[in-house]
């Protein structure tokens, strides 16, 4: 699979009638920070940020704003702003999820 986020649609099998809509959601993770706190970010779509204690928590925050943000966008016919996926920073970790509308 090539991280051609210009093009994140990729057709997958459903039901037979009508492709999958999977999208790319690149997520780096800070270490948590002195107060025990995670901060995350998509790294191809930055205006969606999360925080929390536990990266399972952040994680669900971040694919549930990150479909919401996908259904406005299509639904107002505006295209997706997506950013090349940055690299990780010292200290950060990155996490893929394919995340399906």
């Amino acid at each position: 699979m090539a991280n051609d986020h210009a093009n994140t649609d990729l057709p997958l099998a459903g039901d037979g009638t009508m492709p999958v809509p999977v999208y790319d959601c690149h997520v780096i993770l800070s270490a948590p920070d002195a107060e025990g706190v995670i901060h995350a970010r998509v790294s191809n779509l930055p205006e969606i940020t999360a925080d929390g204690r536990s990266e399972r928590h952040v994680l669900q925050s971040i694919v549930k704003d990150f479909k919401a943000a996908l259904v406005r966008y299509r639904e107002s016919g505006t295209e997706i702003p997506w950013q090349p996926a940055a690299k990780p920073q010292a200290g950060e970790t990155q996490r893929w999820i394919p995340v399906h509308l």
